[in-house]
């Protein structure tokens, strides 16, 4: 694998993994009785905003999904820290943004990124062939 081809450090499957890592240290210092670990999961809106910003950092600051996962922490975060009552009466602000998000892509809009197809497998190079009739790369016995 060559360099051009290497992946982000930085990915959402980085972020997933360290998100179950956590939540798995979180819950066993809880079934272990040194932590109350109700406290710290309180905090759940931070894994939103990760993944959040991973998406940002990977497919670029108008990234709709990254946005989108930026939105609904600052929704958690409201509706955990905030005082009752302020997720219902601001939430137009988030349907704000994301019109901002939207409008900021068509005026600019964001290279496509081809698509994986994971369904079929990868074709074999033109001089390697499974035909038994056919003389190529082939070992006979």
């Amino acid at each position: 694998m060559s360099p051009q081809e290497r992946p982000p450090v930085f990915s959402v499957k980085l972020v997933l993994g360290l998100v179950v890592i956590a939540t798995g240290l979180i819950l066993l210092l809880d079934s272990l009785h040194w932590y109350d670990a109700w406290h710290l999961l309180a905090w759940w809106p931070v894994a939103l905003a990760a993944f959040g910003l991973a998406r940002l950092v990977q497919d670029g600051p108008l990234s709709l999904r990254g946005h989108i996962w930026l939105g609904f922490a600052v929704a958690g975060f409201i509706s955990q820290f905030g005082p009752w009552g302020l997720l219902e009466r601001w939430w137009p602000v988030l349907l704000i943004w994301g019109g901002v998000v939207v409008a900021l892509r068509a005026i600019f809009p964001q290279p496509r990124r081809p698509r994986r197809n994971r369904s079929q497998p990868p074709s074999p190079e033109p001089g390697v062939s499974c035909d038994p009739e056919h003389d190529s790369a082939q070992v006979k016995p």
